[in-house]
């Protein structure tokens, strides 16, 4: 399952800049609408034998199939809003779209969860439970098997264009395999005449949803008000300033996200007996290796230095 989704995220992007904007928004859209095919598959699935069966737990984990058919969506129109030009109103595109329809999805989520819960609890109350069902059975493995292909697709993705939206939706794919997975003890149970497993797996599934919900508020949120980049591609970014001849040193550095859009801010330290012209030209070289590496905007502040010489003295 691993090496056939390696296999098939290493042929969409053989031989491609994935730094490129109009790459990553390709592959970030070819990942979204496989997860949207999947996702919308499984959720007619498990509901079709939810209710069939009376399963709360696979009704409730159809639900939060459901759930990742709009986090599907998020990344489609977060990849598509990043190729839209920017305009007057927007000067760094609309990239952050993406983390404005999470909190959405966060929000739906926790309401799903805390339905869930109310049901579970009523069912436990009045007696209603599961039927045993080995389609049911068979449904919940099979849909098991693609949620975990899913995963290593998106991760993969996710990993060969850096993008924490793709990586993060392969973890909403492979919490939708582990809820599977809770589900399928509660049918298999019931078949063997544990039939309360049901509900409280329901409420465990539940919890499940919520927690998700509120994971995904916590990281659209810090998202909006501004990460920091990781401290790797900080060492990165200061490397590829310090090959261009003529800098000294590098500080300062601050990456401003906008989804599949970067400006970059920087202090770069050159020697102070250069020329104003002389130094531009250092910032601007600076700019454009930056930007081509990065496909990003970069902004350079120059810091004279005056503990080098000049040439000949």
């Amino acid at each position: 399952m691993k090496r056939l989704a390696g296999w098939l995220a290493g042929k969409i992007t053989a031989n491609r800049d994935l730094r490129k904007p109009s790459e990553r928004s390709r592959v970030g859209i070819i990942e979204s609408w496989v997860g949207l095919g999947g996702n919308l598959f499984l959720t007619l699935l498990k509901l079709t034998f939810g209710l069939l069966t009376n399963s709360l737990a696979l009704i409730a984990d159809a639900v939060h199939s459901a759930s990742d058919i709009f986090s599907s969506l998020v990344v489609l129109i977060g990849f598509l809003m990043a190729g839209k030009k920017a305009d007057s109103e927007h000067p760094h595109g609309h990239g952050r779209t993406e983390y404005l329809a999470g909190l959405v999805i966060g929000i739906m989520l926790i309401g799903a969860g805390a339905a869930f819960i109310y049901s579970a609890y009523s069912r436990l109350a009045g007696e209603v439970f599961a039927s045993p069902s080995i389609a049911a059975i068979i449904a919940v493995i099979a849909a098991i098997i693609l949620k975990e292909f899913m995963y290593y697709f998106s991760a993969r993705l996710g990993r060969l264009i850096d993008s924490d939206t793709l990586e993060g939706d392969a973890w909403h794919h492979r919490s939708d395999s582990l809820s599977s997975g809770l589900v399928l003890i509660a049918l298999i149970g019931a078949y063997f005449g544990l039939y309360t497993l049901d509900a409280y797996f329901g409420i465990a599934i539940a919890f499940y949803i919520i927690y998700t919900g509120l994971k995904i508020l916590r990281n659209s949120s810090s998202r909006l008000l501004g990460t920091a980049p990781a401290d790797e591609l900080q060492k990165e970014i200061v490397n590829c300033a310090k090959e261009v001849d003529g800098v000294v040193d590098a500080h300062r550095l601050e990456v401003h996200d906008y989804g599949s859009w970067k400006v970059i801010t920087m202090h770069v330290e050159v020697n102070g007996y250069l020329s104003l012209d002389e130094a531009h030209e250092i910032a601007q070289m600076v700019e454009d290796h930056i930007r081509k590496r990065y496909h990003c905007d970069t902004i350079i502040h120059l810091d004279p230095v005056e503990d080098s010489p000049a040439p000949g003295k």
